[in-house]
């Protein structure tokens, strides 16, 4: 009989400050988004790798600031009731390099309270044709993720179990510390892996189990 696999209906992840995972790699970040008035011009950019947490700090200083949540691969036009209110823009560097002119200039002149970016690249490093807005980009104040240590990732590894609605042995999460790629978006892809194929199987996910699961991945 073939493995019936269940259809991947999890929660959404949780994005509350309280889920959120604190640790050295992020500290320089979250420090910054807490004092939005140290910002230069009001505007800040929150740099990570992918899977690093940008997005879930971006919805938690937008809840505190009753920020306008937009998604620059999304696409937008920016409109008369942004003036006024704080924007956050998840994914800012596939944004439409008018459009992010024009909302850094509001930003600078006050129109808009607050304005903050979250990327993979440096805003220096964004693909636009503008010399004004690459020169707007070069002195945007950033705020780095560092990839996460020891101690941080065993807490995210925790988490994203826990996301899936999951508890795991402390030994399992030493064997992927050691043994999977340490990347927080492969860990992800991974754990979402080993839930589905568990609970085609109607079984718990565990050391064996995962060690069997990501050894069959390499055949």
């Amino acid at each position: 009989m073939n493995t019936q696999f269940p259809l991947d209906l999890i929660l959404s992840p949780s994005t509350s400050a309280k889920a959120f995972v604190n640790g050295a790699a992020n500290a320089e970040a979250v420090t910054a988004l807490m004092d939005v008035a140290g910002w230069a011009n009001n505007i800040l950019a929150v740099i990570g790798p992918k899977g690093s947490g940008k997005t879930h700090l971006g919805h938690i200083w937008a809840e505190r600031h009753n920020a306008i949540i937009l998604d620059g691969g999304k696409g937008f036009v920016p409109r008369q009731d942004y003036r006024g209110r704080a924007l956050w823009i998840d994914n800012a560097s596939n944004e439409d390099e008018y459009t992010l002119f024009t909302l850094i200039n509001l930003t600078i002149t006050g129109e808009l309270k607050a304005l903050l970016f979250s990327d993979q690249n440096m805003p220096s490093d964004w693909k636009v044709q503008l010399p004004d807005l690459h020169s707007r980009l070069k002195n945007i104040q950033v705020a780095r993720i560092q990839e996460p240590d020891e101690d941080l990732l065993k807490s995210i590894i925790t988490k994203l179990f826990m996301d899936r609605g999951l508890k795991v042995s402390d030994n399992l999460i030493e064997y992927l510390l050691v043994h999977a790629d340490r990347s927080v978006d492969s860990l992800r892809g991974l754990i979402r892996g080993l839930d589905k194929l568990a609970a085609a199987e109607k079984v718990n996910v565990t050391r064996s189990f995962a060690a069997k699961y990501m050894q069959t991945k390499l055949l």
